[in-house]
């Protein structure tokens, strides 16, 4: 099957056919940092993540960016309200995010690139946007993008008309009164002594929100991506100024061939958000639920579609993904027991349909909801065979195989151990199973069948099933 994407630019699923052969550049939107990130983010960064991992596991060579905007009006609001120096708040907020996002798994950029590391770079590309004529400089010391000379396509991406984004102009859309058109938006921005600031053929000042992106994606990635991302709420205007300031200062078109947005992740079905108040911060919720669930539980949704946040439904996840870890500790343990022979009992062919089938529908759009269903299936399979078979070692070992390949795609299985020890049925390791059942079985040698019993039972509530045969107990975990 052919990997086939959902292009937000062309309201089609499509070929997934890079610029360049296997080479693919790709370019995500990165957080700005005047605060702690909250799982709105975490729903964004994992689901890129995991197709970054799937376009690998593909065979694919991924230079992945993803920037900082460590400048922008809410940095500085913020650390006006904290007293605190900007810069320094930025740097605070940006290790946070770092921290997060390596406790939830996800891979580093191959390039994380801050805006303030790039305000030479950003002076160079607003002169030449002035120079071409697609900018223009004002009295005051701001530069805009002249989005009138190119209103055919304006909605490019949003999809939306000329007259709706304007009655709808109240999403970051700069609002000063030196514009010559309503939707032109800021290049360049004036700043007074009080605030961060950088001296340019302008005067002194700071860039826009959305000529970073450009700039620093072309710097590290290519003139023209492969894939852009973000959240849908960066479709307009973030990403349709990108296009317009990319296009005029290259020549080059498309400026991305796929642009890939995530879905929301909503409380009360209304959008997680600062601004909206309504936001649990990625810390408060690990200060909570295991790294491995909060991944699971962001994994086991489509990335396109929306995501309703409420503990309750992370403490499902968690219960979806402890039947997935059970079953690979009952496979481990199994494998300790199992004889060194060739007895497959259909283990190979299973384990191959059910790579072809994550596969496939991994290659439908990254659904991930259908690629983790199928490893319910194939999880359910092999408990089967193993409590009523006698497969080889060498098969088994070749199911654990299957496991850590698709985790290294999705992410959901790296916790750390002690992590998933204590998600594993009611937080009892093997070893305190083992333990368990050899107090059991010195009590059924002395015929003390009530505290046999009694143990058998406290197994039972943790989820351990016991079964006694002529060549001893077996146990396994309950899927």
């Amino acid at each position: 099957m052919v990997l086939r994407v959902y292009n937000t630019l062309t309201r089609e699923n499509e070929d997934f056919v890079p610029l360049n052969g296997k080479i693919v550049n790709m370019y995500v939107c990165g957080p700005t940092v005047y605060d702690h990130c909250h799982l709105g983010h975490a729903r964004s960064y994992v689901s890129f993540d995991v197709i970054r991992r799937y376009l690998i596991y593909r065979g694919y060579d991924v230079n992945y960016v993803s920037n900082i905007t460590d400048v922008d009006d809410k940095v500085i609001d913020r650390a006006k309200e904290s007293g605190e120096d900007a810069f320094e708040l930025s740097r605070k907020f940006t290790a946070s995010f770092e921290e997060d996002m390596k406790a939830l798994g996800v891979m580093e950029p191959d390039t994380r690139p801050k805006v303030t590391e790039h305000i030479e770079d950003i002076i160079d590309t607003v002169a030449r946007l002035i120079k071409n004529g697609a900018a223009y400089a004002t009295q005051k010391g701001n530069v805009y993008y002249d989005l009138e000379r190119s209103a055919d396509r304006i909605g490019i991406l949003s999809h939306q008309t000329v007259e709706g984004l304007m009655e709808g102009s109240g999403c970051r859309i700069d609002v000063e009164d030196d514009k010559r058109y309503q939707l032109d938006f800021v290049l360049w921005k004036s700043s007074p002594d009080n605030e961060p600031g950088w001296d340019s053929p302008w005067g002194r000042g700071r860039p826009g929100w959305h000529i970073e992106c450009s700039v620093m994606s072309m710097k590290y990635c290519s003139q023209q991506l492969d894939i852009h991302g973000g959240g849908m709420d960066l479709i307009f205007p973030h990403h349709e100024a990108e296009i317009h300031q990319s296009e005029s200062c290259t020549g080059i078109h498309p400026f991305s061939k796929y642009w890939i947005h995530n879905g929301f992740l909503t409380i009360d079905k209304e959008k997680m958000s600062k601004s909206l108040g309504n936001f649990f911060t990625i810390k408060e919720v690990l200060a909570k639920f295991p790294p491995g669930t909060i991944r699971f539980f962001i994994v086991y949704t489509h990335y396109r579609s929306t995501i309703d946040f409420s503990e309750d439904a992370l403490v499902e996840a968690g219960r979806a993904r402890k039947r997935l870890l059970n079953t690979i500790s009952n496979v481990k343990h199994s494998v300790s027991e199992a004889p060194d022979n060739n007895n497959d009992c259909g283990l190979s062919e299973l384990i191959d349909e059910s790579r072809s089938a994550f596969i496939d529908a991994m290659d439908d759009d990254f659904n991930t909801r259908k690629a983790i269903g199928e490893l319910f299936v194939f999880s359910r399979k092999i408990n089967s065979i193993i409590a009523n078979e006698k497969p080889g070692r060498p098969s088994l070992e070749k199911v654990l195989d299957l496991y850590s390949e698709i985790n290294e795609v999705l992410g959901i299985f790296e916790d750390d151990d002690k992590a998933n020890s204590e998600e594993l049925s009611n937080g009892i390791s093997d070893e305190k199973i083992n333990e368990l059942i050899e107090l059991r079985d010195k009590a059924r040698a002395e015929k003390d069948w009530a505290k046999a019993d009694s143990i058998r039972d406290e197994l039972k509530e943790k989820g351990i099933i016991i079964e006694d045969g002529k060549e001893g107990v077996r146990w396994r975990r309950e899927n």
